[in-house]
């Protein structure tokens, strides 16, 4: 009984959605003949072209000896999360000839940190963990 009962229901939802929708177009018509510039809000479209390959950096055959970087990308915006610092001292403890640098990138996940990628380049940086660490 419940199952027809939804059934019917959705289906004159539906029915009156559609009756409202085509009720609306002639509204949408007349908007877009108005003599108001339109602009655009949003574009979805997508480029054809492929992005350029860039090969990725050679494994490195030991860990021993080199300094790792390891990068909160400040996914949430909370300058930090515990999960780096684990890793951190999970290295001190089981591979000490490692040394390990944490940084929080500056900025959220989606955002450019040019100072930050420069200083590990300047400072021989020979890997890095970035990653959301929430």
């Amino acid at each position: 009984m419940n199952r027809r009962f939804v059934l019917h229901y959705s289906l004159l939802i539906f029915f009156l959605m559609a009756v409202t929708g085509i009720a609306m177009i002639p509204g949408f018509c007349s908007a877009a003949s108005s003599k108001e510039p339109l602009i655009t809000v949003m574009n979805p479209a997508i480029t054809e072209k492929p992005a350029a390959r860039v090969n990725i950096a050679p494994r490195l055959t030991t860990l021993d000896g080199k300094t790792i970087y390891l990068v909160d990308v400040n996914y949430e915006g909370i300058s930090g999360t515990p999960v780096m610092g684990e890793i951190q001292r999970w290295f001190a403890k089981n591979m000490p000839k490692v040394k390990t640098v944490l940084k929080v990138k500056s900025g959220n996940y989606a955002t450019d940190d040019p100072a930050l990628w420069k200083e590990i380049k300047d400072n021989k940086g020979d890997g890095v963990i970035l990653g959301v660490a929430g």
